[in-house]
């Protein structure tokens, strides 16, 4: 799997740069500044290019899932036609798998490690059991046996990587039911297990710690502990991270937006001095969405952007061998 630490290029909806041209310069400078490719997606619908856009799981291959939303019944306007964005984007040599599973983007959160002693890494997706509600008719073991599928060429008869689906239960208060707002990958301890950062303060108490258990069994579990609530602070969480930069958003509280950035600071070292925090209150307040909603990322074969030399060959590996 290609994970956000691997990705070099941004795109964003047409309607942002439109509505929102404050946080759109504020992205697109930083971006510049740390010359990380970005682009304009034509023909959107919506801001959440995250949602229905494909996954890339390799060099220049995707996955593309049906976006048809539950919450958009009535309001089918606003669901983007993919085929007709893809078909705008020039120079591209896109290969997308088709699902006919019903999935959300921002319901797909991925990870990995590498496998002691292999060539191989470990995949996790993390997601909401809504996905179970959203493709009723199948079973969890056809629903995992679909996206698994889904992330492998059509020629190949087996995975790139072990793939672990973790499922967290679904806090019906969400309508949406994403998992990009309750967790994101941090890297992965000394002994091989994967750490995810979470913001679970924003849930019942309930839920809350249903959800804790579920990745405690697969995860080190590293709590956004802040000093106070405040009901827009899971936005923190999803942040938009490439490889070369993590933008954090603001939710114009000065001091959790100071706490927050220390935390990222803290957790995510090999990005020192390329984390920053762009304020967008009035934007998560009316749409429920942040930064890694509002964007696509991807890794582009022939990527000539700076990057360290860790990354690089690390890069390299996956765009010539595809894991």
């Amino acid at each position: 799997m290609i994970t956000e630490q691997y990705k070099d290029k941004v795109f964003f909806s047409q309607l942002l740069r439109t509505d929102y041209p404050n946080i759109y310069k504020d992205v697109c400078e930083i971006l510049d500044a740390n010359n990380v490719a970005h682009e304009m997606l034509p023909l959107t619908k919506d801001y959440w290019c995250r949602d229905y856009m494909p996954i890339q799981y390799a060099s220049n291959r995707f996955s593309q899932f049906v976006y048809n939303p539950d919450y958009l019944k009535g309001k089918e306007k606003y669901i983007t036609d993919v085929d007709k964005v893809m078909n705008k984007i020039e120079d591209k040599n896109f290969i997308v798998n088709h699902s006919s599973l019903v999935i959300d983007g921002g319901n797909i959160v991925v990870g990995e490690i590498e496998q002691p002693n292999t060539y191989t890494t470990k995949a996790f997706i993390v997601m909401t059991d809504k996905v179970m509600i959203e493709n009723e008719g199948l079973s969890k073991k056809e629903i995992e046996s679909k996206i698994r599928d889904s992330f492998k060429p059509k020629e190949c008869n087996s995975t790139i990587d072990e793939i672990t689906i973790v499922w967290l239960p679904w806090d019906k208060k969400d309508v949406c039911g994403h998992t990009d707002g309750i967790l994101r990958f941090v890297g992965a301890q000394k002994d091989g297990k994967p750490v995810v950062l979470t913001n679970l303060s924003v849930y019942d108490d309930g839920i809350a710690t249903l959800m804790r258990n579920v990745l405690m069994e697969h995860f080190y579990v590293i709590e956004l502990n802040l000093s106070e609530y405040n009901e827009l602070s899971w936005a923190y969480i999803n942040a938009l991270q490439t490889r070369d930069v993590i933008i954090v958003p603001g939710i114009g509280n000065t001091k959790l937006d100071n706490e927050a950035m220390s935390h990222f600071i803290a957790l995510y070292p090999d990005y020192r001095g390329r984390i920053y925090q762009v304020q967008m209150k009035e934007f998560i307040e009316k749409w429920g969405g942040a930064l890694n909603c509002c964007s696509w990322t991807i890794s582009e074969d022939m990527s000539k952007l700076h990057h360290d030399i860790e990354n690089n060959y690390r890069e390299l590996d996956r765009l010539y061998y595809g894991f």
